[in-house]
C-alpha cells in the first residue's frame, strides 16, 4: 500500500524536494517536567532514506505516590512523509495512546491530493496538506488546522510568534524562537534557528508541563529542507 502511496503522490506534486541519498537514523530526546518534577520522557526518531522519512515518536509519563503509580500515559506513533513540492508531505501516520486506561487509535494514509484518516474522530478525506501534532519542525506552524495524532479530532489553532529569546538545550543556552498556540490547543513552543524542536510548554490537570531538550542544538538532526511543505493553494485559508 505505501508504494502506491508514493507513487501517487510523487505523479501528483510536481517540483519533489530530494531526500537524503544515503539513509540515515537520528533522534530528538526530551526529559517532561511536571511542575519542576521530571516525570517522563518523549524521542523522536528520524529514519530518512532516498525514498521516504519515518518518524518514530514515544511518550512514556508516571506519576507516583510512594510505592503507587497514580497516572501514567504512553503514546506511539509512527509517521510516513514523502517528498513534496517545497517540502515533505504526510503519507501515513499510525498511533496507539494509553490516557490512564483510555485507550486511542488514530490512523491514516494519503489518498490523491487527500488524507483519509480510517482511524479517529476526524474520519474520512482530509487536506493532502495535513499537519499532525508531533511538532517536529517550525514549518508545521503555518497551518491553521492540525491533526490531533490522540484523538484524531481536527484542532484549530492560531500562531503567534514571540520572538527569540535564551532557553536551555542539553544543559547549554541557546537562542530559539517562541510561539504561542492559541484555540483548540493552548501551548508555548519553541524551535531553533534551523527548525528544529527545541522546547513546549503546557498546562493540563492543574498542573505546569515543560519539554526540556536533552539532544544538543549545535548538531543538525534533520538534514537540510528536511520540513513538512508549505500549505497547497487549494487549502490555504
Amino acid at each position: 500500500m505505501i508504494r502506491q502511496v508514493l507513487a501517487a503522490l510523487a505523479i501528483c506534486l510536481g517540483g519533489l524536494i530530494s531526500l537524503p541519498a544515503a539513509a540515515t537514523s537520528r533522534e530528538i530526546f526530551f526529559t517532561v517536567e511536571r511542575n519542576g518534577t521530571p516525570f517522563g520522557t518523549h524521542s523522536l526518531r528520524f529514519e530518512t532514506t532516498p525514498q521516504a522519512l519515518t518518524v518514530s515518536v514515544a511518550i512514556d509519563l508516571k506519576v507516583d505516590f510512594g510505592p503507587i503509580t497514580v497516572f501514567r500515559y504512553t503514546h506511539r506513533n509512527r509517521e510516513v512523509w514523502t517528498a513534496g513540492a517545497g517540502g515533505l508531505r504526510l503519507a501515513s501516520l499510525d498511533t496507539q495512546t494509553d490516557d490512564d486506561g483510555a485507550t486511542f487509535r488514530t490512523a491514516g494514509v494519503a489518498l490523491g491530493q487527500g488524507f483519509r484518516l480510517s482511524e479517529g474522530e476526524a474520519t474520512g478525506v482530509l487536506p493532502g496538506d495535513i499537519v499532525p501534532t508531533s511538532y517536529w519542525h517550525r514549518a508545521s506552524l503555518e497551518r491553521r488546522a492540525w491533526l490531533d495524532t490522540q484523538s484524531g479530532r481536527l484542532r484549530q489553532v492560531r500562531v503567534q510568534p514571540l520572538g527569540p529569546e535564551s532557553v536551555t538545550v542539553a544543559g547549554q543556552p541557546v537562542t530559539a524562537n517562541r510561539y504561542r498556540v492559541t484555540g483548540d490547543l493552548e501551548m508555548d513552543l519553541w524551535y531553533l534557528p534551523n527548525g528544529e524542536w527545541a522546547g513546549l510548554e503546557f498546562s493540563a490537570r492543574g498542573s505546569l508541563i515543560r519539554y526540556r531538550r536533552q539532544t544538543p542544538a549545535d548538531v543538525a538532526v534533520l538534514p537540510e529542507g528536511v520540513k513538512p511543505a508549505p500549505a497547497l493553494a487549494s487549502a490555504a485559508p
